[in-house]
């Protein structure tokens, strides 16, 4: 079988395991996600961290709705609020209800620090996913990523208990460093027994994470190691791994400012009006096969 028969046979294999998920979409082929970074405001110092230099928030709930709105006639069905970190935006808790309103699954992903039982208790009127960022079960491993001040396993630990009883899904994400793609994650995540874990190998965004990537910067072959050491099923939820070139192209992205960011560059300084964008034209920024491919739909 050629290179090219392979990878359609590959890609009709995937997209059969979409519909048959029960994901909710006609057409398989088009994004049905879209994640929207609120703030570069943060509380925690990240090294890795791609999204710190970026425009400026918008605080319009005018245009906030308009965006949301111009998402949804493109077939948008699940948004995921992230920043920074998003429960830093002023109207943060006005813009989830305003999406849940308006037919979104909404998800939200935080560090969760400024988490806890009472937000989360608020936060389950309309969100039904809370995302939740851990990159290893050691405290000092998070400190010396720039996450935390050495509570931060402890705290997510706490978090995902509240998350669970509150009736939200749990999702969390891991970014694979040079600190920590040898470690074997899965007892961390058996205790926090989230619906979905996704290991990201961590990506250069020029610009924005060049101080410190070189330290972090790991091969293929480690986050292939990563990969071996984790990839067993924790009970129901089976991994997802995602190296540098499944993410390339791959995430319909919005900046603060309402605007479609690209990364085909290798920066995020390629931005593009929302209201510019229709199905026809979004295959010129964003590879919706490699988004299919690397699982960006599934059951939500």
């Amino acid at each position: 079988m050629s290179s090219l028969l392979r990878e359609i046979d590959s890609t009709n294999r995937n997209l059969e395991g979409i519909i048959s998920s029960g994901a909710k979409t006609q057409n398989p082929l088009t994004f049905r996600s879209v994640d929207w970074h609120l703030t570069t405001r943060c509380n925690y110092n990240c090294k890795f961290c791609f999204a710190q230099k970026l425009d400026r928030e918008t605080c319009d709930p005018r245009f906030i709705e308009k965006v949301l709105k111009n998402l949804m006639s493109l077939g948008i069905e699940k948004i995921n609020f992230a920043g920074g970190e998003p429960l830093l935006h002023p109207l943060f808790f006005d813009i989830t209800k305003t999406a849940k309103e308006l037919g979104f699954v909404v998800s939200v992903l935080s560090n969760g620090y400024y988490l806890n039982k009472d937000i989360v208790s608020k936060l389950s009127l309309y969100v039904d996913w809370i995302g939740l960022s851990v990159d290893s079960a050691h405290e000092e491993v998070e400190m010396a990523l720039g996450r935390g001040n050495g509570n931060h396993v402890k705290h997510v630990t706490e978090l995902a208990d509240i998350v669970h009883k509150a009736g939200v899904k749990l999702k969390i994400n891991t970014t694979v460093t040079r600190l920590n793609f040898a470690e074997d994650m899965r007892p961390l995540l058996k205790n926090l027994m989230p619906e979905r874990w996704k290991a990201f190998q961590v990506l250069h965004i020029k610009g924005q994470n060049d101080r410190y990537f070189n330290e972090l910067s790991i091969t293929d072959k480690e986050f292939g190691h990563f990969k071996s050491v984790n990839q067993v099923c924790i009970g129901e939820i089976e991994p997802v791994f995602e190296r540098n070139h499944d993410m390339i192209d791959s995430y319909f992205m919005l900046s603060p400012g309402g605007r479609v960011m690209s990364n085909r560059d290798g920066t995020n300084d390629s931005l593009t009006s929302l209201d510019r964008i229709d199905k026809q034209n979004m295959s010129q920024l964003l590879d919706v096969q490699k988004y299919v491919q690397r699982g960006g739909i599934y059951s939500w």
